[in-house]
């Protein structure tokens, strides 16, 4: 029985836009590692500079205005980290389903040997030195001629 390919959100993919959306994904997983990196690190500065100085004084409700603003932001780029971690996820079997039902041989000893185009040569006629007359005009000629010299008829 003939499984049908694993779907994404709905829709089939072939293998190649299988990979065209895996390095997509994998490029949107990156930018939101590094804006939850960026929207972290203004906190982590901030609770930094108040252990080491006397001076630097950092209220709670500073601390918890700052994670309210940033917080649809996070929101935002989680979301799409989710669904770029379930992208990655998909393609990948996508792309294993279409390894298991290719031409190529699944065992590794088995070498890929793909088919060579046959080569046809074109028909070589003999030559025939009998014929002393042209069929066609009658015309008498010599054992080597391919051609009638009159009419121009092939004689071989």
């Amino acid at each position: 029985m003939e499984r049908s390919p694993p779907t994404w959100f709905g829709f089939t993919l072939t293998q190649k836009q299988a990979v065209s959306l895996f390095v997509l994904a994998l490029f949107g997983v990156l930018i939101c590692v590094f804006v939850f990196v960026m929207s972290f690190t203004s906190i982590y500065i901030n609770y930094y500079y108040s252990s080491i100085d006397d001076y630097y004084y950092m209220d709670d409700s500073y601390t918890n205005m700052m994670i309210i603003s940033q917080l649809p932001i996070t929101i935002f780029f989680l979301v799409i980290f989710v669904i770029c971690c379930y992208t990655l996820s998909k393609c990948r079997k996508i792309a294993k389903y279409y390894n298991q039902h290719s031409s190529y041989p699944q065992n590794r000893t088995q070498t890929y040997v793909p088919r060579t185009p046959q080569i046809r040569t074109p028909e070589v006629k003999p030559i025939y030195n009998e014929m002393l007359f042209c069929p066609n005009c009658g015309t008498k000629h010599g054992e080597s001629h391919q051609y009638c010299i009159n009419c121009g008829y092939e004689l071989i």
